[in-house]
């Protein structure tokens, strides 16, 4: 967790350098998320993950008055909760997001640029080999790593609040600086993690309400 963590910073800092040598067509954030899981069901199997944070970077290129591409990362952990009769497994897994999006920005004033956004993203499902359950009982399962496609939507508002703080508006940054408030969705295959009996063939869903600092270049 520190280790992704760490490196999520690290191409934070390495956006925002590349991002001084760009005509205000840049901007760089990062941020964190809620995440909401949706249950899955089918061939017999219930999958319930459970609700967890995330940590998300974000990197966009504005290549006119209102259309820009972006780039993220996210990093997350939770277990994903099967439950097949007569048994319950437990999963604890983290999740890697590497995902892509066109992004329409259809009105900006002095304060507030609302936008909408839809692309495509890989998710990583990385399973621990230590804490996982069945029927509540520490157990080994040998659960693979899988990267599942997904559909990437989503919309919100980058908000110029600093730049009407007090302290913060005398610096030459705070015209730079903006709130950004966004829901994400991600939908997916569900997992499964080449276990048997873990199979429901269902489609899994991320919603993630999110809040984050940007850097405009």
């Amino acid at each position: 967790m520190l280790r992704r963590s760490g490196i999520a910073m690290a191409a934070f800092l390495l956006l925002t350098s590349m991002g001084w040598g760009q005509d205000n067509r840049f901007d760089v954030s990062l941020g964190g998320a809620a995440v909401f899981s949706k249950q899955s069901t089918g061939n017999g199997t219930v999958l319930t993950p459970t609700n967890s944070g995330a940590v998300l970077i974000t990197g966009r290129y504005r290549f006119s008055e209102h259309s820009s591409v972006e780039i993220n990362y996210s990093h997350t952990a939770n277990s994903q909760i099967y439950f097949a009769a007569p048994l319950t497994y437990r999963i604890h897994n983290t999740i890697g997001e590497y995902s892509g999006a066109y992004v329409f920005s259809f009105h900006e004033s002095d304060k507030l640029e609302p936008f909408v956004f839809a692309g495509a993203a890989a998710l990583v499902f990385y399973p621990s080999y230590e804490f996982n359950y069945i029927n509540g009982v520490q157990t080994f399962i040998p659960a693979a790593q899988q990267t599942k496609p997904a559909v990437l939507y989503g919309g919100g508002v980058d908000w110029r609040i600093f730049s009407g703080l007090p302290v913060i508006r005398r610096s030459p940054l705070s015209n730079h600086l903006a709130l950004r408030l966004q829901y994400r969705g991600l939908v997916y295959k569900a997992p499964d993690f080449n276990v048997q009996n873990l199979f429901t063939g269902d489609r899994g869903h991320l919603a993630e309400p999110s809040a984050g600092i940007v850097v405009k270049f």
